[in-house]
């Protein structure tokens, strides 16, 4: 081979190696391109993600205190109305003649006023109880049950299960409100005669399963209606996880889990 064919296969090869390091490079800077969009989107979706996180707990949190605030007008507000003009009358009872006409319109009104008081402090107690502030979670939802199990109409059954220990008071409030929600739509649209609470405080999480005898959703109440959306709100401001198994004609079930920790999700 000729010096003259030696410097063109050298060149050839000089050629195709820079053809080859240069597409290598192309190569190199395309996946680090991908991986910096990647990386990129991943960090929008992340935003996006506590964007919506902040946006929820902010409409909870608003929710919490246009309900104390409500419970607070009900409390000194109406309460305090109904209490005095209740005083009031029983004044009035007591200075009428007894077994007279207006004797007996009295007891019926000062017995219909006491009944309103206490369904305003019920209702009062509900939107803001403070039970749970200064019980806990066990004594709230007991106190919840308690009016429920004297109506006669449905059995509850509260089990509790573990070492009981106080939780973050956004996820104590966050179950509270879940099961009130539950219980709420078990009387509304389930027909049902028995629930059951199971709550299980385990090592590093909450765990409370809801279950009822009734239709299940029905098609008036679907997996995705205002109700259920309201608790997979709650449950997700807390990192929590839902699950429900709707049996249609055996109830519904309910499985929550909550970390000890609100900010901390479960695995």
């Amino acid at each position: 081979m000729g010096s003259e064919d030696s410097q063109i296969v050298l060149i050839f090869i000089s050629a195709a190696a820079i053809v080859v390091l240069m597409a290598a490079l192309a190569a190199v800077f395309v996946a680090l391109h991908q991986k910096r969009v990647m990386a990129y989107q991943k960090h929008l979706q992340q935003l996006e993600t506590d964007l919506q996180k902040e946006m929820l707990d902010a409409s909870i949190e608003g929710q919490e205190r246009e309900r104390k605030r409500l419970a607070k007008d009900l409390h000194d507000g109406i309460g305090s109305v109904l209490t005095g003009l209740n005083f009031h009358l029983k004044h009035q009872l007591r200075q009428a003649i007894d077994n007279s006409k207006e004797a007996t319109f009295l007891a019926d009104a000062c017995g219909m006023l006491e009944d309103g008081i206490a369904e305003v402090r019920r209702v009062s107690h509900n939107l803001m109880p403070a039970t749970l502030e200064e019980f806990g979670l066990v004594q709230a939802l007991e106190d919840i049950i308690e009016p429920l199990q004297q109506r006669g109409s449905l059995n509850l059954d509260l089990r509790v299960r573990g070492n009981t220990r106080r939780l973050p008071p956004v996820a104590e409030l966050g179950l509270l409100r879940v099961v009130q929600e539950l219980i709420q739509n078990t009387v509304r649209h389930a027909h049902a005669s028995h629930i059951t609470i199971d709550l299980t405080f385990a090592t590093h999480h909450l765990e409370l399963r809801y279950t009822d005898n009734g239709k299940g959703f029905g098609p008036d109440l679907p997996a995705g209606g205002i109700g259920i959306k309201n608790i997979r709100s709650r449950i997700q401001s807390v990192n929590g996880t839902l699950e429900l198994n709707n049996g249609q004609e055996k109830g519904m079930e309910a499985l929550i889990q909550i970390p000890d920790t609100p900010d901390q999700p479960i695995n």
